[in-house]
């Protein structure tokens, strides 16, 4: 079962007040419905989830008690051969279309609607429903969309997301407008707004653990990279020093650079923090990693500048 599917059934489950519930179900006849022109005028509205059509059949009921319909399926050719499930309301249908507007775009009841955002989430509830996915939070490709063919509707939608700060765009998929989000907390948010609080969870749940397992991996490639430049540094040091005892007369050498060269021969893997921690506790002298970087180089300088002058 996708994630999408999980948050429509997660959403199916959430209870609202009869004017948030009449919104909706003009918002499922809009982007799931069909008006039939004919005498008389007929009214289909199509899913392919029966969780969603007993679900518009029970909003369709609370209001049009005497209403009468009828179930029909058939199976896509395309599509994944999915089943299709058809509502035809075959009474009441001219009265449904003209109370909801259903024939009119949707800017005719956009400012009533716009005047209460609960009515705006009911809306998106309902074109959710028919036309909405989101992405698995699985992925790192965060993205909840909702497909209209009508401009009109794409931008009702947007407006309504858009009041909720959600940062909602528009783009275009062949024939299809798609009013869609992409960051991960408006997601959450688009969730919790519409009643998937289960869905809302289970996505912070897994945005969470993939911030975690990210970050520690981050520190874990830092680790790494921190040690082979510790490793690399070291291998120079090593190099200077073992020239010098072959070559130099270490009599002539500062104590405090032998002492140096001493820890490193004996702490081949230690950071320069972990040497000056070692020098502090062991020997009678206190120094700074500044300090020890100072050494470290005029060990390497006496190396360089002796086999320099050996040369010539």
């Amino acid at each position: 079962m996708s994630f999408s599917t999980n948050v429509k059934e997660d959403i199916l489950k959430f209870n609202t007040d009869a004017v948030s519930k009449m919104v909706e179900l003009e918002s499922l006849l809009r982007f799931g419905g069909e008006v039939i022109l004919g005498r008389p005028l007929k009214l289909v509205f199509s899913t392919s989830d029966m969780h969603i059509l007993r679900y518009f059949m029970s909003i369709l009921k609370q209001f049009y008690p005497h209403v009468v319909t009828e179930v029909l399926s058939r199976q896509m050719q395309k599509l994944n051969r999915k089943t299709i499930y058809s509502c035809y309301i075959l009474e009441e249908a001219k009265n449904i279309i003209e109370k909801l507007a259903i024939l009119d775009p949707v800017s005719i009841r956009k400012d009533e609607i716009l005047e209460d955002p609960k009515l705006m989430v009911a809306y998106l509830r309902g074109a959710f429903l028919i036309k909405g996915t989101v992405n698995n939070p699985e992925t790192s490709d965060y993205h909840l969309e909702m497909s209209t063919d009508k401009e009109t509707e794409a931008l009702f939608l947007q407006r309504c997301m858009n009041y909720f700060s959600l940062n909602a765009r528009i783009s275009k998929r062949r024939n299809h407008l798609i009013v869609y989000i992409k960051e991960k907390d408006a997601i959450v948010e688009f969730l919790r707004r519409i009643g998937a609080n289960v869905s809302m969870n289970e996505f912070e749940n897994i945005v969470i653990k993939r911030t975690l397992s990210a970050n520690i991996n981050r520190l874990m490639n830092i680790d790494v990279a921190n040690q082979q430049k510790t490793n690399a540094s070291a291998k120079e040091h090593l190099k200077y020093i073992k020239y010098l005892e072959y070559n130099y007369p270490l009599e002539k050498l500062d104590p405090k650079l032998l002492m140096v060269m001493k820890v490193r021969k004996e702490n081949p893997e230690a950071s320069l923090l972990e040497m000056v921690e070692i020098i502090n506790n062991t020997f009678d002298e206190e120094i700074t990693k500044s300090g020890l970087n100072h050494r470290l180089r005029k060990i390497k300088e006496i190396a360089i500048d002796f086999e320099q002058r050996k040369k010539g």
